[in-house]
């Protein structure tokens, strides 16, 4: 069983992957307010792809993927209505089999105001990866790799404004500063490039977000030489205000008396008073009128 395991983290430790997919929305959680998210893809980008991996063109692996699952748990802090801080953690589930913890980022999100019906957003971020393995031959003698990277992210994320269902497009550029270690040879630094579009349908209630997504990725290194892109599909939940929800409108209704639903209504009543006093003789008739006259 023990041999079993290191060489599972002896395989882990022959990729380093990261997520490059963008599925936060363009929006901010408003001053002094927190949000949660957490999105997984597959495949992902390995960051110590070579050109070795490029041998066979109709796969993934060929083109920059590591045969892997990027997660990552984002937490977003409101520091003014339209700037957020984002701190993120990252892993991976190595094979699809074995979960490890990666590294993590952290970064800022800032919305742009862009009319009444698109919502636009700038993030920038600077993260850490890294991953190492210990591997033991039938001898018993030990042998250590590992595999680590600096990289910034700088986004573009455009998203509708209105209505339940909000796409997103994204634009992600990361570059690298990669650092290997192999058992076999000494330690070498290289730098690689990644590039990527992301597209999604988000459901979006007043304070939760969820939709699947597609990115294609393109990456280039010292040590691959790639043409090619390659697509992975992942799912967004995040917990979060919806900033473009009008408030409800809290004005009370008139109060109307109800209506009669049978016949005429009622008829109006003399004011109560005290009654009336009897009713005198009528008056006497007027003189008649002489017809001649006089002498």
């Amino acid at each position: 069983m023990k041999h079993g395991v290191m060489l599972l983290l002896c395989a882990g430790g022959c990729i380093l992957p990261v997520s490059t997919g963008a599925p936060l929305p363009a929006t901010t959680v408003g001053k002094g307010k927190v949000g949660f998210a957490m999105s997984g893809e597959a495949p992902t980008l390995d960051l110590i792809a070579d050109n070795e991996d490029s041998a066979d063109p109709n796969t993934a692996i060929a083109y920059g993927a590591a045969p892997a699952a990027a997660m990552t748990f984002t937490l977003s802090y409101g520091l003014g209505e339209d700037t957020d801080i984002e701190v993120a953690g990252e892993g991976a589930l190595y094979y699809f089999i074995l979960p490890l913890p990666t590294g993590g980022s952290i970064g800022l999100r800032q919305h742009i105001p862009a009319g009444d019906s698109i919502d636009l957003a700038v993030a920038a971020r600077v993260g850490y990866v890294g991953s190492s393995a210990t591997s033991t031959d039938s001898s018993g003698n030990e042998s250590q790799s590992s595999a680590s990277a600096n990289y910034g992210a700088f986004q573009v994320v455009l998203q509708t404004k209105r209505g339940m269902v909000r796409p997103l497009l994204a634009l992600n550029l990361m570059p690298a500063r990669i650092s290997r270690d192999p058992s076999d040879e000494p330690s070498f630094k290289f730098t690689g490039f990644a590039s990527s579009v992301t597209g999604g349908i988000m459901l979006t209630t007043r304070k939760a977000v969820v939709g699947p997504y597609l990115t294609a990725t393109n990456f280039y290194s010292d040590r691959f030489d790639n043409s090619g892109w390659f697509i992975s599909g992942g799912l967004a939940v995040a917990i979060r205000p919806d900033r473009n929800r009008p408030p409800p409108d809290l004005t009370p209704e008139p109060i109307h008396p109800p209506e009669p639903i049978y016949g005429p209504p009622p008829p109006t009543l003399p004011p109560p008073g005290p009654p009336p006093g009897p009713v005198g003789p009528p008056p006497p008739p007027p003189p008649p009128t002489p017809t001649t006259a006089p002498i």
